[in-house]
């Protein structure tokens, strides 16, 4: 098993310590729930100087639900997002994402903010939250902003160097959906995922979201997919059209034959479950 090396350790209570932290040290690691930074500190290379711990920053933690929207601090857990019943009543997609992710007890460690700000092309809730119009809290080197999820995994290099402090989520009237598929067990990190999200009118739909996870560097928005649901009624789609659209918007992907085949077996649960609905 590798043994850590030493490093220091720091615990702020508060946002703007622990940005002093990051920018003073020479090369700092922030530690949000663990899950991805333990692994990380037992097999890089470039060895962190320090470990900013983010778990008493109070200001972080909890779900906030207002009159237009719910803010999720970047420390809350997976497994409180998936029990929340806020999120639950107003984003299913992204609580039924939270709850599928990894085991009980990761889910009980893991944030929503470090499954965001990690990155990794393979986690399963950046897709969903854009899908959903979700936007990011960022405290950055020179200033505190908010950018769509979209955006700010675009960030790179030093502007890249901060905290993301809450996730905020509009309450859009939007029905969500997620479907991933793993190799072997549900457990699994997701071979290739799907989000969808829109909105109901006159039976058809507008304002349709519909990003796929883990088959590039980040997630992928299905424009074509999405231009497909909303020029015809719900009672129109048709699986085998929609996956047509769905291999062209990929086209520049070079998706393999079985992960192609997933996201239209996707495609066709997602027609299903809005026609039943």
């Amino acid at each position: 098993m590798p043994i850590l090396k030493d490093f220091r350790y720091h615990a702020p209570v508060g946002v703007d310590e622990a940005l002093a932290l990051l920018h003073k040290s020479k090369k700092p690691l922030l530690l949000g729930g663990g899950t991805f930074v333990l692994n990380t500190l037992k097999k890089t290379a470039a060895y962190p100087t320090d470990v900013i711990g983010l778990r008493k920053i109070a200001s972080l933690h909890g779900i906030r639900d207002a009159a237009k929207e719910v803010t999720i601090g970047s420390m809350t857990t997976l497994a409180e997002v998936a029990s929340s019943p806020v999120v639950g009543e107003h984003f299913a997609s992204l609580a039924g994402a939270a709850a599928c992710v990894a085991t009980t007890p990761l889910r009980h460690m893991a944030t929503i903010g470090g499954n965001v700000a990690s990155r990794f092309f393979w986690v399963d809730l950046p897709s969903v939250l854009m899908a959903l119009g979700a936007k990011v809290a960022w405290a950055g080197d020179k200033a505190k902003k908010t950018l769509s999820v979209e955006d700010f995994l675009s960030l790179t290099g030093p502007e890249a160097r901060g905290i993301v402090t809450e996730v905020l989520l509009p309450k859009s009237g939007l029905t969500g959906v997620y479907f991933r598929h793993t190799q072997t067990m549900e457990v699994d990190l997701p071979l290739v995922a799907m989000a969808f999200a829109a909105r109901r009118q006159a039976g058809g739909v507008k304002d349709v979201r519909c990003i796929v996870n883990t088959t590039l560097s980040r997630p992928v928005r299905l424009t074509g997919v999405a231009s497909y649901f909303e020029t015809k009624k719900v009672t129109e789609w048709k699986a085998d059209e929609a996956a047509d659209v769905l291999r062209r918007d990929l086209e520049q992907g070079k998706l393999d034959d079985y992960r192609l085949h997933c996201l239209c077996a996707d495609l066709e649960s997602l027609i299903d479950k809005f026609k039943k609905a």
